[in-house]
């Protein structure tokens, strides 16, 4: 992997870059104040894209939405879902980031992922129809293929005249997914393909696919049209949620695919499958905030009409705490979203035009695949958790089909399967971070000699004195301090022998994860308190509430990770220095007062506080 954060230097103003390096530079530097990028600078091209995504969906998806459960075929012969995709299609909304000369927009990822966002409210089943078709369908050829490939293909999938699909699942590989049997031997002109593939979603609808198989032994790409000869495909699985999209195995018997089709080089479905998992992530992510802005949309409504014991619902003191956690978890979220999306996007913006662009665009989104995963994994478990408290909030009428929160919840589990499951996603949370130690793509020894010394000294000091949320900055610097000292407890504890500690990796990622999130929230909210915006108060308090969120997760996972890493050993030292680290880590909010002071908001003003 080769280093990205050349010329950073772990001292003075450099420090403060580290948040825009990937690899997991945040976790390095003070919390960014007045640099990161929120859904609050979105341009008015980019507004308009996402309105005109938001408008369709709402005029002509949900107001279809039982037809698409229940997979209705038009007269024509054509699935409702299928019609609904070619109409977005014609919107231009399904190449946003494609080229001009194949089709698209030629606008930046920023743009392409804010028209994700707004596919979430459609509900699973046409939000997962549409983000395959812009995504991991069509995303291959677009970073991988060849001009002619490009030329060929992407003209018809950005306009959805051929509906694509992604075809790397097997029955026997599930998480291992580059352990596939699926073969390809070349003969003259043409491979010969044969094997089966299983849950791909758009299956029965595909025109097209990006197909995985051995050639020689080496793991490769094929771009495969669906009407050739000894393609099949299985029966629609019949699913928990997502019900309305498609999804069936793909078999191939003997099919014949041109050689010119083989995408990239014989032997890269590594490089292939695994960038284009960072960018699914991402879309996913950004479609799980639209979802979830959905649901809350539809509880608060909900609580404000529902009235126990003469009084709405959103009064009572643990219904509006219910609601504060909802939108301040959203808030978090989108955070870090747009953070990490814009910091991509500036990379790219810096990459000359020439033969490697492609090749350099996907090594700039490939440096944020552990940011990818934290979005994807904070994203999906946000969508779950606030449509199963949603459903809970509805009481026995969050039960009933008719309402949304019914079927939000059904359709929020897959997210957290799908893209790699989120306990493979902690997995390479952990795994990128200890790459990006080891190949010095992030001054991680540096900042861990600083954490030394504040340690030998006696002293902790925060390098930045701005008085906007300062003791809240502190605090989590704090945190960066602790997650420091834990991982060069593990390294030096496990050493090689760590891939075989899942429990202590996984403790670890859901260490950053909460961290990642409060820094988001409060650089945002600092931006906001600076620029004395209309809604400053009520992002600093949200700032506020997930800072104390986080300080107390990391907290107890860092004690119940002590306990594993120091099992048999002596352990005063570190157990003194946890100690120490865990003394700067203070919240001097009141969650629950922070709860009603939110909660009490957002039944006022609704969700257009902060544009949530």
């Amino acid at each position: 992997m080769e280093p990205i954060s050349q010329g950073v230097t772990i001292s003075g103003s450099g420090k403060d870059d580290l948040y825009l390096t990937g690899n997991g530079g945040f976790l390095l530097c003070p919390t960014p104040t007045g640099k990161i990028f929120t859904r609050e600078q979105l341009n008015a091209e980019q507004l308009e894209m996402g309105k005109m995504v938001k408008n369709f969906i709402e005029s002509k998806v949900l107001t279809k939405k039982k037809e698409i459960e229940y997979k209705q075929v038009e007269i024509d012969g054509m699935p409702l879902c299928v019609k609904l995709l070619k109409e977005l299609g014609n919107l231009g909304a399904l190449g946003v980031d494609v080229p001009e000369t194949y089709g698209g927009l030629g606008m930046d990822l920023t743009t392409t992922m804010h028209v994700a966002e707004n596919l979430g409210p459609a509900g699973g089943s046409f939000t997962t129809t549409a983000i395959v078709q812009m995504g991991i369908g069509a995303l291959p050829i677009l970073f991988f293929g060849t001009p002619e490939q490009k030329a060929q293909y992407l003209p018809k999938l950005v306009s959805a005249e051929w509906v694509a699909c992604y075809a790397l699942t097997e029955a026997g590989s599930g998480s291992d997914a580059l352990s596939g049997k699926t073969t390809a031997v070349l003969d003259g002109d043409f491979y010969t393909l044969n094997g089966n593939k299983q849950f791909i979603s758009n299956g029965d609808w595909a025109d097209l696919a990006i197909v995985f198989a051995r050639i020689d032994d080496q793991y490769s790409a094929l771009i495969v049209e669906l009407n050739s000869p000894g393609v099949s495909r299985g029966l629609e699985e019949e699913k928990m949620g997502i019900q309305g999209s498609s999804t069936t195995a793909l078999m191939f018997d003997n099919v014949k695919v041109p050689r010119k089709n083989l995408l990239g080089k014989a032997g890269d479905a590594a490089t292939i499958a695994l960038n284009i998992l960072n960018m699914g992530r991402l879309e996913l992510g950004f479609a799980c905030i639209g979802a979830t802005r959905k649901v809350i949309q539809h509880t608060l409504e909900y609580t404000k009409q529902r009235k126990q014991f003469g009084r709405p619902i959103c009064e009572f003191d643990m219904q509006t705490g219910r609601l504060a956690e909802m939108v301040t978890r959203l808030f978090a979220v989108d955070s870090i979203l747009y953070r990490i999306i814009h910091a991509i996007d500036d990379k790219i913006a810096m990459l000359p035009k020439d033969d490697q662009y492609w090749d350099n665009m996907v090594k700039v989104i490939r440096s944020h695949a552990m940011e990818a995963s934290v979005a994807k994994v904070e994203g999906s478990e946000m969508v779950f958790q606030i449509s199963s408290d949603a459903v809970k909030m509805h009481g026995g009428y969050g039960y009933i089909s008719d309402y949304h929160v019914e079927q939000a919840l059904r359709d929020s589990v897959i997210n957290m399967i799908y893209e790699g499951t989120n306990d493979i996603n902690r997995l390479v949370i952990f795994d990128f971070l200890v790459r990006s130690i080891y190949n010095q793509n992030i001054p991680f020894a540096a900042f861990s000699e600083e954490v030394d010394a504040s340690w030998r000294k006696g002293i902790f000091s925060f390098p930045d004195n701005s008085p906007i949320l300062h003791e809240e900055r502190k605090s989590l610097y704090a945190g960066k301090y602790l997650l420091n000292f834990l991982v060069n407890e593990t390294i030096m504890r496990f050493g090689k022998d760590i891939k075989n500690n899942q429990q202590v990796m996984r403790h670890i990622s859901d260490m950053i994860l909460p961290l990642y999130a409060a820094d988001s929230a409060i650089a945002r909210a600092y931006t906001l308190i600076e620029k004395e915006h209309s809604e400053a108060k009520i992002a600093k308090a949200m700032a506020e509430l997930c800072l104390a969120q986080a300080l107390a997760t990391t907290q107890t996972l860092a004690w119940q990770l002590m306990a594993e890493i120091y099992e048999g050993k002596p352990k005063a030292a570190g157990y003194g220095k946890l100690t120490w680290l865990c003394s700067f880590m203070k919240s001097n909010h009141n969650p629950m007062r922070l709860k009603r002071e939110i909660g009490r908001t957002v039944v006022e003003k609704g969700l257009k506080i902060l544009s949530l």
